[in-house]
């Protein structure tokens, strides 16, 4: 629940208010990311960073994997805020 001094969740595009739906599928699309790149943490034998930190890849593979899904993840998130 958002309480009177929490920061209002708005789309920076139109500062529109996100919806509940909005806000609903933005969280699992961050989940899922999350999610698929602790997979390949693992598959690869790296650690998971911390938090406030990036996550680093030892393998080219795994290096241009995580550019990809970093781009559908944001192409992602601008359809989840497209949608009302």
């Amino acid at each position: 629940m958002i309480g009177p001094r929490d920061p209002i969740p708005s789309n920076r595009a139109n500062q529109q208010v996100l919806s509940e739906r909005q806000r609903h599928h933005l969280d699992a699309i961050s989940l899922a990311g999350e999610a698929l790149y602790e997979a390949m943490h693992y598959a690869e034998g790296s650690i998971p960073p911390g938090e406030h930190q990036e996550h680093i890849f030892m393998t080219r593979r795994m290096n241009i994997a995580f550019t990809q899904i970093e781009t559908a993840l944001m192409f992602a998130h601008k359809g989840a805020l497209e949608v009302k």
